[in-house]
């Protein structure tokens, strides 16, 4: 056989299995595989790549499923799609994941959390051919977190919304959403979005609407139609989501930034914030007369004041100042 003939067989081959790679457990379009596949070099014409998956599609040891309900076809793996697990997994490694699924829902993507479905349900497995559940449960009960907020139910947000969302966040392209306003008015629009923000209970878009340049919060669970759509967002170049927290969208602020000073009493104050301190800024010091005195540079928000309302009688403050930094432009 010709050299070139073997040779065009493993280029075959490594497109398959480079294809593969790129079908998941969730489903996905054969656009989104191109593009896929573009983002690592491999250039193919839309119709080669169709003729590509009707063949492994053909293949039932690829066992790839195809849904045929709606245009574009979606595709998808019965297998996993990870090479991370390899048997039984050891009961500490099964309780470490299973307390990352039940903590970090919302804080991946749908595309790696559907990747990873398989690794959860494989520690889930895990523990109980191992006869650990109960062990298990009683040991998840003996971790908790604990907010410095009042605890409030979380809202409830459709699956199906939180996996457009964060594909379309992955993948840099628009979504089509229809959504009801903080007055209970109905609206939809395309919009770019930015990033995702989970403020307590609350998960948020940051985004923007098409035809504007100002950035605007949805809230997931005010969302009732999200459809990823195939044209590519458009991202402020100097935008930034960490800069954008930090100028005070999602922390109920008035706008302003002040030194807050703080003088009390109580030891354990000192040393809980000495340990844990505000930030970079604070600067503790003990008085003559055996008192503290703080000093940080804050924005002055809704959640510092409830801080200092909660805490000044236990932590035995006996003064706030507030002095004025800057006004938000």
């Amino acid at each position: 056989m010709p050299r070139y003939a073997n040779q065009n067989k493993i280029t075959d081959a490594l497109i398959v299995i480079t294809i593969l790679k790129q079908i998941p457990r969730h489903w996905i379009t054969a656009s989104q595989i191109q593009q896929n596949l573009s983002a690592l070099g491999m250039e193919l014409t839309p119709r080669r790549l169709q003729r590509i998956l009707e063949s492994m599609r053909d293949c039932e040891e690829l066992q790839i499923e195809v849904d045929k309900t709606n245009r574009p076809y979606g595709y998808r793996r019965s297998v996993p799609d990870s090479d991370l697990v390899i048997g039984n997994l050891p009961p500490t490694q099964s309780l470490l994941i299973r307390l990352f699924e039940e903590h970090m829902h919302y804080q991946l993507p749908a595309p790696i959390t559907g990747s990873l479905r398989y690794l959860f349900d494989k520690a889930s497995l895990s523990l109980k051919e191992q006869g650990a559940t109960d062990k298990m449960n009683r040991w998840l009960k003996k971790v908790a977190f604990v907010s410095g907020c009042v605890p409030m139910m979380p809202p409830k947000i459709l699956e199906r919304i939180f996996n457009a969302v964060s594909e379309a966040l992955y993948r840099d392209v628009m979504l089509h959403v229809k959504f009801e306003n903080s007055r209970g008015e109905q609206n939809e629009a395309d919009v770019s979005p930015l990033g995702l923000v989970q403020q307590e209970q609350r998960l948020y878009l940051v985004c923007q609407f098409a035809g504007y340049d100002n950035y605007r919060h949805l809230a997931l669970h005010r969302i009732s139609e999200a459809r990823v759509l195939d044209f590519p967002a458009v991202r402020p170049r100097d935008f930034s989501l960490d800069k954008y927290i930090s100028e005070r969208h999602f922390n109920y602020s008035n706008g302003r930034r002040v030194r807050l000073i703080l003088e009390f009493t109580r030891p354990e104050t000192a040393r809980n914030l000495s340990e844990t301190p505000f930030n970079t800024t604070q600067k503790l010091q003990k008085l003559p007369d055996g008192a503290w005195r703080l000093e940080a540079d804050m924005d002055d928000t809704v959640l510092l004041d409830g801080w200092i309302a909660g805490w000044r009688e236990k932590a035995g403050i006996r003064k706030v100042e507030k002095i004025l930094i800057a006004e938000k432009a």
